[in-house]
């Protein structure tokens, strides 16, 4: 008996998922995936995107509101370099936003980053809003298929009134954008 296409592509999708639960790293999402098309990184992460979950690797929370996601003190995740930046480098940028609460309480906060254990500079907010950390990464730190970006709070809220979470600061998206 021959196994046409689509009986080839439903075998794979169950394989790659069978394989996946007993290596202990959950079903992955493939729907809409052929046995060509496997999920890939990307280089900028809408942290409440549908696909962002298999980037974001730690010190995250649950999407709220559709749209974002709260930090803990330390949070990282993995990002595909962008086309060239291996020869060019590349900027990193995370969009976040200093909740007022965090303000009030810390009056400021500082945000480091790093990249393959490289640190970048650091910056302080003092200011509740919308914010932007972007800084230069050298194209020595953007040769490999992806890269690991840590980034680290100097201080947070601590857990109180029935919220267990250590909270840092409300993200929206982060990325490496190409020069």
């Amino acid at each position: 008996m021959a196994i046409d296409g689509i009986q080839r592509q439903f075998l794979t999708a169950l394989l790659l998922a069978a394989l996946c639960v007993f290596a202990g790293c959950g079903a992955p999402d493939l729907t809409g995936l052929t046995e060509e098309e496997f999920p890939r990184p990307s280089s900028e992460v809408q942290v409440a995107g549908s696909r962002a979950g298999s980037q974001l690797i730690s010190g995250w929370y649950a999407v709220e509101r559709n749209s974002w996601r709260w930090t803990a003190g330390r949070f990282a995740v993995l990002l595909r370099p962008p086309i060239g930046s291996a020869a060019k480098g590349a900027n990193l940028t995370l969009h976040f936003t200093v909740p007022e609460v965090v303000i009030s309480r810390l009056h400021s906060i500082t945000l480091f980053a790093s990249i393959q254990g490289t640190k970048l500079a650091p910056e302080t907010y003092q200011k509740a809003g919308p914010a932007l950390y972007t800084r230069d990464v050298p194209a020595s730190l953007l040769s490999g298929n992806t890269v690991r970006v840590d980034f680290e709070l100097n201080r947070v809220m601590v857990p109180g009134k029935g919220d267990s979470r250590e909270l840092g600061v409300i993200a929206d998206r982060v990325g490496l954008e190409a020069k």
